[in-house]
C-alpha cells in the first residue's frame, strides 16, 4: 500500500510496548489461533503498527482477541482498528468467496462484500484461472433452501421495484459508461443484501429476491469492469455467481459467466496470463444450461466465444462459434440488435487474427446500426474501425473514424473507452502497423 501517507498505529504501539512484544512476537501468538492456511508473516505486524495498515478479516479480530487474552481486558476492534480509517485495509480478496459451501448464507456475505465501498485492489489481487472455474462449476448445481427468517415484510411489488431499477440503471451504463451507475448500483446491492438478511420470505419470493441481488451483483462488476477495476469487477462477478445459484436461475448463471469471459479475453498481456480459458470455462457453461436459454441469449455467448477464439489466434473456432451464433438467430424475429452485437464481436475477432476485409465489414455493419442508447459499445467499436485502417495504412479514414468516436464518447464515463483512445493516438504517432 505504497500510495497511502505512512500514519502510526499507536494503540497498538503501546500495547506491545506494554506487553514488551515484539511485532515477530503477535505474528507468532496470531498464527496459534489460525488454520495453517491463513497464517500471516512475521512482518505484517510491522505494517499494521508503523504503516497504519488494516489487516482483513479474520486477522483483524484474531489480533483483538490474542491482545485482550493477554492483557486480561478486552481490546475492541474500535479501538485497534477504528481510528486508522477508511480504505486502509489489506486489499486481498477473500477467500471465502471462492471456497466456502455454496449456500444461501455465503451467498449473502458474499454479495455483502461486493457491495462494500472499499478501496482499490491489486491488480495482483486477481484470482487464478483454476480458481474461478471451480466457482462457475457450482452455479449448476441444485439450489440451497431460500427462506427469510427475519421480521421485515417483503412485498412483490418491491421486486417489480428493483427490477426497473436494475434495468434502468443497465440503459444508463449501456449509454453513458460504467462510471456513471457505479456508485447507485453498489449502494443498492447493499440495499437488496439487507433484505435479505433481515426480511421474512418464503421459497418463491426468496429465489426472485436472491435473483435481483444476483442482477445488482453483476452490474457492479460490469461497471467495475468498464472502468478498469479488474479485481473488484471479478469479486462481484463471483458474488453474482452465488446469487445465481440460490435463486436456481441457469440463465443469470451463464450471464455472469459470459461477463468474466468478457474481462478475460480483454486480460491485459492475454486471457492465459492467470490460466484462465473463457473459451473452456464458457463453453462449460452452456453445455451446463443446455435448453434453458433463449436463442439470443446463447448467440450473444457463442459471440464471445468467437471473440475469445480471436484474441488466441484460432480463426477456424472464431467462425465456428460465429456461425453457430447466427444459427441460434435464424428463426427470430426482429434480430436486426442482436445482429449488429454479433457482428461486432466477429469483427473484433476477425481483427484480432489480423483479417482487416473481414472485421472492417462486420464492425462498419455494427456501427451503423447501433444507437444512442448503445452508445458506450459503438464508441468502442469505432476505435476498434479506426485501428484497423490504420493498420492498413488509410490514415484519413482512421483520422476521421477517430475523431466520430471521440464526438460520441465526449463525458462518458468509460474507462475502457478512454483507454482505446488513448492507445489509438499512441499508435498512431508512432505510424502504421
Amino acid at each position: 500500500m505504497a500510495d497511502l501517507a505512512r500514519k502510526r498505529n499507536e494503540e497498538l504501539a503501546r500495547i506491545l510496548h506494554q506487553l514488551g512484544w515484539s511485532p515477530e512476537r503477535l505474528s507468532r501468538e496470531v498464527n496459534l489461533m489460525l488454520p495453517a492456511g491463513l497464517a500471516i508473516s512475521s512482518t505484517a505486524p510491522y505494517k499494521w503498527r508503523d504503516r497504519g495498515m488494516v489487516p482483513r478479516a479474520p486477522h483483524d479480530q484474531t489480533v483483538c482477541e490474542v491482545l485482550s487474552r493477554t492483557l486480561g481486558i478486552a481490546v475492541t476492534y474500535e479501538q485497534l482498528w477504528g481510528r486508522m480509517g477508511g480504505n486502509r485495509g489489506a486489499k486481498i480478496l477473500s477467500p471465502r468467496l471462492l471456497t466456502d459451501p455454496w449456500t444461501a448464507d455465503t451467498a449473502q456475505t458474499a454479495l455483502r462484500e461486493a457491495g462494500t465501498d472499499t478501496g482499490p485492489v491489486r491488480l495482483t489481487d486477481l484470482f487464478r484461472g483454476d480458481e474461478l472455474e471451480q466457482a462457475t462449476a457450482h452455479w449448476a448445481s441444485p439450489p440451497p433452501a431460500v427462506t427469510g427468517g427475519g421480521a421485515l415484510r417483503i412485498a412483490p411489488e418491491q421486486l417489480a421495484d428493483l427490477r426497473l431499477s436494475h434495468d434502468g440503471k443497465r440503459r444508463l451504463e449501456q449509454a453513458g459508461g460504467g462510471g456513471l451507475v457505479l456508485g447507485p448500483a453498489k449502494a443498492e446491492l447493499a440495499m437488496v443484501g439487507k433484505l435479505l438478511e433481515l426480511g421474512s420470505y418464503g421459497e418463491p419470493l426468496g429465489r426472485e429476491l436472491y435473483a435481483a441481488a444476483a442482477r445488482l451483483a453483476r452490474l457492479v462488476g460490469w461497471a467495475n469492469f468498464d472502468m478498469g477495476n479488474d479485481a473488484a469487477a471479478q469479486r462481484a462477478y463471483v458474488a453474482a455467481l452465488r446469487a445465481a445459484h440460490a435463486c436456481g436461475d441457469p440463465r443469470l448463471g451463464v450471464s455472469v459467466v459470459g461477463c468474466l469471459a468478457v474481462q478475460a479475453t480483454h486480460a491485459p498481456g492475454g486471457p492465459g496470463g492467470r490460466g484462465l480459458d473463457p473459451v473452456a470455462m464458457l463453453s462449460t457453461a452452456l453445455l451446463a444450461a443446455d435448453g434453458a436459454l433463449e436463442p439470443s441469449e446463447r448467440a450473444l455467448q457463442l459471440g464471445r466465444i468467437a471473440r475469445a477464439h480471436g484474441r488466441r489466434g484460432d480463426r477456424a473456432g472464431a467462425e465456428e462459434a460465429a456461425a453457430r451464433a447466427r444459427l441460434a438467430l435464424a428463426g427470430e424475429p426482429d434480430r436486426r440488435q442482436e445482429l449488429a452485437d454479433l457482428d461486432g464481436m466477429v469483427g473484433e475477432a476477425y481483427l484480432l487474427l489480423g483479417e482487416h476485409g473481414s472485421a472492417r465489414e462486420l464492425l462498419a455493419g455494427a456501427v451503423a446500426v447501433l444507437g444512442p442508447p448503445r452508445a458506450r459499445a459503438k464508441a468502442l467499436l469505432m476505435v476498434r474501425l479506426a485501428d484497423s485502417y490504420r493498420r492498413t495504412g488509410d490514415r484519413a479514414a482512421a483520422d476521421r473514424i477517430a475523431d466520430e468516436a471521440r464526438g460520441l464518447a465526449a463525458g462518458m464515463q468509460s474507462a475502457r473507452v478512454a483507454r482505446a483512445l488513448r492507445d489509438f493516438d499512441a499508435a498512431a504517432r508512432s505510424g502504421p502497423g
